[in-house]
């Protein structure tokens, strides 16, 4: 009986220990926060999920110097071998990391499970900033946090940025119904990010629906390797906001008027130096006529004595356009903008900048490239060039929004320059094959592909000056930088962009910390997904050679 009785005493504990080791026991009210004194100083916290704590350490971090404190412990157990960590002391987790390990804590209660994970050699964005107010952020778009603080770690560790911010606050559109939420924060002083140029507002891209996290990176950097003027500079980079990590983000610069962004004349300033201080923009006004088909602006408004730029605008979807209350107009021939600098535009302002796009519009439906209105040529309204590139780019991702949402343009003071130039690209996570109901398949048409006046590349793509100036880009630019990407030619000196496999091995361990703490987004195309990231990446690499080789046959024929 007694021998019994010993054993039904042995089976209870082990059942005791078995569900304090899945169910996290009272670990799931204690905090176990890391650090590494040696770098940054940033401590971070692990997450307690269905399978223990998750602890995601930045990349920059020296695993032989980590510190471990477990909230009431004086002293943390690690492992079956019970590698002992007094608060304060550094331990080595090297053996340990990507390994779900026990931990322990002095109370017996204090028993569960750790995976310990580290992210890639790339840089580390820590935010701190009131949870109240991040909650209110995540829920709302409109919402913002008005101070707080940013640790910018370059991949070596060295701290680009350590001080406050003046903002944070949501940003997208269709991605921030998503759980991992893109953001935009605004640093009190301009500073440079990873060698990118210096500014105070920065983007941060969630890359939610797009399984190998390189889509927005690719095409970023492509941007910038066949000569688009002003292309978004970008890295990955992980995340931390109050200690949690938040996954991996591509960090950008953001597409606004600057020194270090697009260089023109900043018409926002101009405008406000002749308007009261603090400006009174009043109410958004919108009108609608013969004239104007839709047009909102602010008629309280001054304007300085030159409008004519500078302007950054967007080709928008008509259905926001209509639907949402943006500054902007649409064009008689049915083509939708939205005005995004200066970001309150007067009445003169807008009608202006109607004008420049109906004229650029014209002279693109007309068969000779001239605009019987004003008796101007296609290439007096707008930078050739530049709109090759950008019809290049959003043709070869096969770009599901390639009508409207986030295609870019801008423009100087005719003083300056009156031509209209496309770019900076932006926003390509529904490309390469990453859109469910369409354009999954590599060849084929895809921007000619949608025939109406509102389509400007079909539009562009009539007049055979601009064929053959795309067709050469294609021979010069464009397909040696395709080949980098592929492998198949090594990048020139100074060139932004990589091999795949090369992006690949740079974000690999980040990626695993991501879909650690975010799951496999289910409204990434099953096709573009795959399950996971390298076949996601080995689908990219694929959809990518066949699209090459596709638009290498139609170049050949343009060319010949």
């Amino acid at each position: 009986m007694k021998k019994a009785g010993k054993i039904g005493i042995r089976i209870l504990m082990a059942g005791v220990l078995f569900l304090l080791l899945f169910s996290g026991g009272a670990l799931a009210e204690k905090a176990l926060t890391a650090s590494c004194p040696s770098r940054s100083g940033e401590t971070v916290k692990a997450r307690l999920g269905k399978d223990g704590y998750v602890l995601s350490l930045p990349g920059f971090w020296d695993l032989t110097k980590i510190r471990l404190e477990l909230e009431g412990s004086g002293t943390v157990w690690l492992g079956n071998d019970r590698l002992e960590i007094p608060a304060g002391a550094e331990a080595d987790l090297t053996a340990l990391a990507g390994k779900k390990t026990v931990i322990r804590g002095e109370k017996q209660s204090d028993t569960g499970y750790v995976t310990i994970l580290q992210g890639s050699a790339i840089p580390s964005l820590f935010l701190e900033v009131d949870e109240k107010r991040l909650q209110q952020v995540n829920y709302d778009k409109e919402k913002q946090i008005t101070e707080g603080r940013a640790v910018y770690a370059e991949a070596d560790g060295t701290v680009s940025w350590d001080g406050p911010i003046d903002q944070m606050k949501g940003r997208g559109n269709n991605t921030f119904r998503y759980k991992k939420k893109p953001y935009q924060i605004k640093l009190r002083e301009k500073a440079s990010f990873s060698g990118m140029g210096k500014g105070r507002t920065w983007v941060l891209l969630a890359n939610w629906t797009d399984v190998s996290q390189l889509r927005n990176r690719i095409m970023l950097d492509m941007a910038g390797d066949i000569g688009l003027k002003n292309a978004v500079r970008c890295v990955h980079a992980d995340v931390w906001i109050n200690g949690q990590y938040q996954g991996l983000y591509l960090v950008a610069e953001k597409i606004q008027v600057g020194k270090e962004r697009i260089p023109i004349t900043n018409l926002e300033k101009a405008t406000e130096k002749v308007n009261p201080s603090p400006l009174d923009f009043g109410e958004l006004e919108t009108v609608k006529s013969k004239q104007y088909p839709l047009m909102r602006f602010y008629p309280a408004i001054r304007d300085p004595e030159d409008i004519t730029g500078g302007y950054i605008f967007t080709i928008e979807k008509y259905h926001r356009l209509q639907n949402t209350k943006l500054e902007g107009f649409r064009t008689r021939e049915n083509l939708s903008v939205h005005i995004k600098e200066p970001t309150r535009p007067s009445k003169a302002q807008a009608e202006y900048l109607f004008e420049a796009v109906s004229r650029m519009q014209r002279a693109l439906d007309d068969p000779t490239g001239t605009d019987p209105e004003s008796g101007k040529t296609l290439d007096e309204c707008l930078d050739r060039t530049s709109f090759a590139q950008m019809f290049l780019l959003e043709d070869w991702c096969k770009n599901y929004d390639f009508t409207g949402g986030s295609i870019f343009m801008y423009k100087d003071s005719d003083t300056i320059d009156p031509k209209i130039y496309a770019g900076p690209a932006w926003d390509f996570d529904l490309s390469f094959g990453n859109m469910a109901d369409k354009g999954t398949n590599p060849k084929g048409n895809w921007v000619v592909s949608v025939h109406n006046s509102s389509n400007i590349w079909w539009a562009l793509d009539r007049h055979e000056s601009f064929r053959e100036t795309a067709a050469e880009i294609w021979k010069d630019r464009f397909r040696p930088a395709a080949a980098v990407l592929l492998g198949d030619a090594e990048p020139e000196p100074g060139s932004r962009l990589k091999s795949l496999d090369a992006y690949r091995a740079e974000i690999a361990a980040s990626v695993n910390m991501n879909y650690h703490r975010w799951p496999v987004s289910k409204d990434a195309t099953e096709k573009a997904a795959r399950g996971d990231f390298d076949s996601a990446v080995n689908y990219l690499k694929k959809w990518i050679r066949t699209r090459t080789e596709s638009l290498d046959q139609r170049y050949a024929e343009t060319n010949k």
